[in-house]
C-alpha cells in the first residue's frame, strides 16, 4: 500500500515544505496561523512516519546503541524545537511581521534559526532510532531544504525588520550551524 513506502512520507513532507516557503515568503499567506499549524504537522508527520517498522525499507544493526545513540540525538534536538526555551521569542506558523522582536540570546546568539537546527537534529536521532537507512540518507536533503526555506525566511525577515535584522545577521553568522552560514 501506498502509506507504507517510506518515500510517499518523504514526498508529504516535501510538498509541505514548499508550503512553508510560501508561508514565510507572503505576506498575505503569512497571516493564517491554522494554515501554518497544517503545514508543520504534514512535514513532521512524513518524518515521523517514514522510519517507522510498518514501512518496508533497508535498515541497519547496531544493537541497543541505535536506541542510546538516536535517543541523544533525538532529545537534543527537541530541547532546540521547545517554543518556551529561554531565548525564543518567535511568532509560530506564521510569516514574519514587523511586531516580531529579534532576539538574539540564548540559542539565538549562536545560530539563527535554532528551531531548524533542531528538526535536523531531532529528525537524524529518530532515523537512527529506528535503525531506518533511508530516513538517514534524507537528512541532508531535510537539510538542503530548510536552507532553501531559511533564504525565504530571511528576505521575508530583511524586508519587514530592515537594519535591525541586517545587523542580527552580521552577529550571528550560523544558520543553521553555528558560525557556519550554511
Amino acid at each position: 500500500m501506498f502509506y507504507e513506502d517510506p518515500f510517499f512520507w518523504a514526498l508529504i513532507s516535501m510538498f509541505s515544505l514548499v508550503g512553508a516557503v510560501a508561508l514565510v515568503g507572503s505576506k498575505k499567506m503569512g497571516r493564517y496561523q491554522l494554515l501554518g499549524i497544517i503545514i508543520v504537522a504534514l512535514f513532521l508527520l512524513g518524518r515521523i512516519i517514514l522510519v517507522l517498522p510498518f514501512c518496508p525499507q533497508p535498515r541497519f544493526e547496531i544493537g541497543i546503541c541505535n536506541w542510546v545513540t538516536g535517543g541523544i540525538i533525538f532529545t537534543i534536538g527537541l530541547i532546540f524545537c521547545i517554543p518556551g526555551i529561554p531565548g525564543l521569542y518567535i511568532k509560530p506558523f506564521t510569516g514574519p511581521d514587523e511586531k516580531v522582536d529579534i532576539k538574539s540570546t540564548g540559542f539565538y546568539g549562536i545560530v539563527r534559526n535554532p528551531i531548524y537546527l533542531g528538526e535536523i537534529l531531532w529528525c537524524l536521532g529518530w532515523a537512527v532510532m529506528f535503525r531506518s537507512i533511508i530516513g538517514v540518507a534524507l537528512v541532508p536533503m531535510w537539510w538542503a531544504s530548510l536552507l532553501f526555506l531559511i533564504i525565504i525566511e530571511e528576505g521575508s525577515l530583511e524586508r519587514e525588520l530592515g537594519k535591525p535584522y541586517l545587523e542580527y545577521k552580521e552577529k550571528v553568522r550560523g544558520r543553521i550551524i553555528p558560525g557556519l552560514p550554511i
